[in-house]
């Protein structure tokens, strides 16, 4: 405990970055109308701090407390100031600014506007009639239309696309075509994050002069550039099946080779200290000029903040805290945007820096190696070993997949990833004036990049490559993470009480894993989904789901999108889709379908998905328990309440959204008789034994995981 209190002695950021974080986390809580009291409450406490800063012993708890309270007041203040809320716009004519480079789609281009006023970011999609080939970021235009809010879908653990793009200030998005948008001849003005976007294309535009070309092309720009926008999806997914996904983004692994180098180039300039000042200035220079020319992305953000503390400590001879330039660069970051604190790759970064430093020296000291090239090999390997330590209970959150041949992946990539980069800035340097040499130059490096796709996609085959369908629950991912921690700090540490709480939380972690199998045994719910346009619906008895939809309701393949999420955290391990039409009949020991009548664990259930049933065939309906409208249905909801009393109404139709998308939960009530998905999000039964001793829907709402 001695080594761990001295640590953190000596990472003062750390113990300011943790209530700091834990201040933005709870100012999602509150509207951003009361920053302005965390503000002033944080000031008077901060002005009581002033009396306790000669302080004495006794004193010492408080001054930490007030701190801590500060801290987080102020973690709260920053959350609560920067939150965007979209508001409703009106239809008009608006101008705008390319914030980037036209995406192209299947069917329109995708492209993130500034508006001049009011001054907020909109996804457009354009029509591919508009003719927007020499548009660039700062290229102006002004359209004609009504920017809609991009609502949430809130569908069982399915990604939050909207709060992603909130979190990015991009709240709206609108569809244009030939007529209601017009692409302005005027000088571009772009501000610097567009500005390096136009410095990345160009150098893009030298490689293609060079020579490369095609998915070489987009996975030389990826690695060197970060430009990973025209890499096709399937490449994309190899590198994260093979655990190397990471050098697609720009990160710590390409800034610290570019810090590497040039230190190495300018270790002559070490002599005094007018030296030294001029060194540390190049370095920044290099290190914020490469995170220039690969587009200001946040990833490498992140990077040049750490390196630059790094180089600012060894300027003033002293020797770096690792832990604590760690800490110091994120709590300088979330003071710029506090949203980066749930961004996936901000947490990944921080974490495998932060694990490679702390398992990394105990991993290298297990083996030892006589010659240099075996023991730069067990370093690589050694590392990337730390930093899946760290990082594994967040890649089993976000991406549910474990890739089991990780170290035989970085072992092939990364040294190929140096060799790239080295030789994209060759190229770089080269090729405008020396074209033929340039185009020397690509050659290998199109050489480099065809033996990294061949090397992903050799470990990709691999027998058992790839570990999927990994859904922990929050809580027991969290139990994980500190079973982990405490056996690592363990292990490193010789503290005989961490392995004691260890094994308790093991056991908790069991136990908890226990109580969810057998909710998961007696589970049995009605779950239906909100998609545009089409119906899906949940039919579940333990661990067994029947998916109902339409003929019309879309390929497998976009249906899985919706499926997978639910499957995977209800642990389902047997489904079947069923096609409900006229002609359908299905019967298993938990499902009856009869046309589009169904019997499900004892609940009646009416699918109606074409026309307007009239008012005579409703009076000669049998009881129904749940009425389904889905799609193209045109039956009246108020119709069918007058004649089947008793059913739940689930209405799948896009109807009129109400502008507050308020969810009601609980027992549907009186005056709203139907639950509309539109509206609200999918829509959960919950069916046990009723009093009569027979299934019923014994709860209904809107699903809230």
């Amino acid at each position: 405990m001695i080594q761990l209190s001295d640590k953190l002695h000596s990472t003062p950021f750390f113990r300011l970055l943790v209530p700091f974080i834990a201040g933005i986390v709870l100012g999602g809580l509150f509207p951003p109308e009361q920053k302005g009291l965390f503000f002033g409450i944080s000031l008077c406490l901060t002005f009581l701090l002033y009396f306790f800063i000669s302080i004495t012993y006794k004193q010492e708890p408080i001054f930490g407390i007030l701190l801590i309270l500060v801290l987080v007041l102020m973690g709260t203040f920053i959350r609560t100031d920067n939150l965007y809320r979209p508001q409703p716009m009106l239809e008009g004519k608006y101008y705008a600014i390319a914030d980037e480079f036209p995406i192209e789609k299947e069917k329109s281009f995708r492209l993130v506007i500034r508006l001049l006023q009011p001054e907020i970011k909109v996804i457009a999609y354009i029509d591919k009639s508009v003719q927007i080939g020499n548009v660039e970021p700062g290229s102006a235009m002004c359209f004609r239309g009504k920017p809609e809010i991009i609502e949430k879908s809130r569908n069982p653990f399915e990604f939050d696309y909207a709060e992603y793009m909130v979190r990015n200030r991009v709240g709206h998005r609108i569809y244009l075509n030939n007529n209601n948008i017009y692409i302005l001849q005027t000088e571009k003005r772009p501000n610097l994050p567009e500005f390096s976007l136009i410095v990345r294309d160009r150098l893009i535009k030298i490689l293609e002069n060079s020579g490369l070309k095609g998915e070489d092309l987009h996975l030389v720009s990826s690695v060197a550039l970060g430009a990973r926008e025209d890499l096709e999806p399937e490449t994309i997914q190899s590198f994260s099946n093979t655990g190397v996904i990471h050098v697609l983004a720009v990160s710590g692994m390409n800034v610290g080779i570019i810090y590497v180098v040039i230190e190495f180039l300018l270790r002559f300039m070490k002599r005094n200290k007018t030296a030294i000042i001029l060194q540390t200035l190049i370095i920044l220079m290099g290190l914020w000029g490469y995170a220039l020319i690969t587009g200001l992305s946040a990833s490498v953000l992140r990077a040049a903040a750490m390196f630059s503390f790094i180089v600012v400590g060894k300027a003033l001879s002293r020797r770096p805290e690792i832990y604590n330039i760690l800490a110091a660069s994120a709590f300088v970051l979330l003071c710029y945007n506090p949203f980066l604190v749930y961004d996936v790759g901000f947490q990944l970064s921080y974490v495998a820096v932060f694990s490679i430093v702390y398992f990394h020296p105990f991993l290298y000291k297990l083996l030892y190696f006589k010659y240099w090239i075996p023991d730069q090999i067990w370093i690589l390997l050694s590392v990337s070993v730390a930093a899946q330590i760290g990082t594994l209970p967040f890649l089993l959150h976000y991406f549910h997949q474990f890739p089991t041949w990780f170290l035989l992946a970085n072992l092939m990539v990364i040294p190929l990833v140096s060799l790239i980069l080295y030789l994209s800035f060759i190229v770089f340097a080269i090729a405008p004036v020396v074209p033929f040499l340039g185009v020397l130059m690509a050659k290998v490096l199109d050489f480099a990049g065809q033996g990294m796709l061949f090397s992903v996609h050799f470990v990709e085959k691999l027998p058992h490559a790839l570990i999927t369908n990994l859904y922990p629950s929050d809580i027991s991912l969290v139990l994980f993470v500190l079973f982990s921690v405490l056996i690592g700090f363990f292990i490193a540490n010789k503290y005989p009480k961490a392995l004691i709480y260890a094994c308790t939380s093991l056991i908790i972690l069991l136990i908890i894993n226990n109580i969810y199998k057998f909710q998961t045994l007696s589970r049995n719910e009605v779950v239906v989904f909100n998609l545009p346009g089409r119906t899906l619906v949940a039919l579940t008895s333990s661990n067994e789901t029947f998916w109902l939809t339409t003929p019309n309701s879309g390929t497998v393949e976009k249906l899985n999108y919706y499926i997978k999420p639910y499957e995977g955290y209800r642990k389902i391990q047997k489904s079947t889709i069923i096609y409900v039409s006229d002609t359908s009949f299905v019967k298993t020991d938990n499902l009856l379908c009869i046309n589009k009548f169904l019997n499900f664990q004892g609940l009646r259930i009416y699918l109606s998905d074409t026309g307007s049933l009239k008012e005579d065939e409703l009076k000669k309906f049998p009881t129904i328990d749940l009425f389904l409208i889905s799609e193209k249905s045109k039956t009246d909801p108020e119709t069918i309440k007058r004649h089947l009393p008793i059913a739940e109404i689930v209405d799948c139709r896009i109807l009129n959204k109400r502008s507050d998308g308020n969810r009601e939960t609980g027992k549907t009530q009186i005056n709203n008789p139907v639950l509309q998905t539109a509206i609200s999000g999918a829509v959960q039964l919950k069916i046990g034994q009723g009093d009569t001793g027979t299934n019923e829907i014994l709860w209904s709402g809107y699903f809230d995981r």
